[in-house]
């Protein structure tokens, strides 16, 4: 059911910017985002292996310093952008928590943006654990909340298909 033409890929950029993470929950989220297919273009313009809008992509790329010709549709370099984007985000969830829950609100934040996270942490009057902080979202992103929830529970179901635990 998942490929594993890209493993390598997963493997050494979960390692370099996600240590302690395992690789297959950034497996897991791409293939949420695209299946696994370089090539896919979502209806609203996300684009490659891991889904980036363009002009996240061009933050990203930046930061990392990918080469000018470097394209969202080349998936070794939407796996590195992925790792070190989600790194960051794993950055901004920092208070003490259980890492489950530091890497949901990075899914979210992935999904949703951080900004709208942030916004609805901030309307239920500052939880920190991931179950308050989601229970918050459709206040602030409406409908497209439930997409976000789906989004973080599909990507820990597909993970736990990997690891075997169904």
């Amino acid at each position: 059911m998942f490929p594993d033409r890209f493993d390598h890929e997963f493997r050494q950029h979960a390692g370099r910017y996600l240590p302690g993470v395992d690789w297959r929950l950034l497996k897991a989220q791409c293939y949420q985002e695209s299946l696994l297919r370089p090539d896919a273009v979502s209806p609203v313009g996300a684009q490659g292996l891991c889904q980036f809008m363009p002009g996240t992509w061009r933050q990203v790329s930046g930061q990392i310093d990918l080469p000018p010709n470097a394209s969202v549709f080349m998936p070794q370099l939407s796996i590195r952008a992925a790792a070190f984007y989600m790194a960051g985000l794993r950055g901004q969830w920092s208070a003490k928590r259980p890492e489950w829950d530091r890497h949901s609100l990075a899914l979210a934040s992935y999904n949703a943006g951080l900004g709208h996270l942030l916004s609805a942490q901030r309307a239920c009057g500052g939880p920190s654990l991931y179950p308050e902080i989601i229970a918050c979202l459709p206040a602030i992103t409406g409908r497209h909340s439930r997409e976000t929830i789906t989004y973080v529970d599909r990507i820990w179901g597909w993970y736990r298909q990997m690891i075997g635990g169904g």
